[in-house]
């Protein structure tokens, strides 16, 4: 028994090392994640932007989707409760950016995805309600509750 007991220190030592090694990682990947995510979204929106005048249909429907999947992985990515304020920072920006871009399109294209008979390979319905919830909460905290730049005369009741 003596044997067992002395062995016991040693082996939470280790465990306990292993779960602070693992929370690490994860806390660092999630960040990081969330960077590439936004960094993601800018190509696309920059080329859907200055392309719309002279790109045909079908590309900027490309274009579209990509983007609403960046705004989509963004969207539930950003309602994770360890991500850090730099990190959710540089994703809210990015992302009040491309749901501006986009509207309301993306919230209607994952609903008529819900909607239609086929839906892609991988999504539920459960994920599929996921997706809408964490983009309409986006839209909502990003969008409609973001106060409105002040304009002079507001600055001036402010001196």
């Amino acid at each position: 028994m003596n044997t067992l007991r002395n062995l016991l220190l040693p082996l939470a030592l280790v465990f306990g090392a292993i779960a602070v090694f693992e929370t690490g990682a994860r806390y660092g990947a999630t960040n990081m994640r969330a960077h590439a995510i936004a960094n993601a979204l800018q190509l696309p929106l920059s080329i859907y932007i200055s392309g719309q005048s002279t790109m045909e249909a079908q590309a900027i429907a490309q274009w579209a989707t990509i983007i609403d999947h960046g705004i989509a992985t963004g969207a539930i990515h950003r309602q994770l409760w360890y991500l850090s304020d730099e990190a959710k920072g540089q994703l809210d920006k990015a992302l009040t950016f491309a749901l501006s871009v986009r509207g309301d399109a993306t919230a209607k294209r994952y609903e008529l995805i819900a909607n239609s008979e086929e839906k892609p390979s991988g999504l539920s319905d459960t994920k599929l309600k996921e997706i809408q919830s964490a983009i309409n909460s986006a839209k909502v905290e990003l969008i409609d509750t973001t106060p409105k730049e002040d304009g002079p005369d507001q600055l001036k009741d402010a001196a």
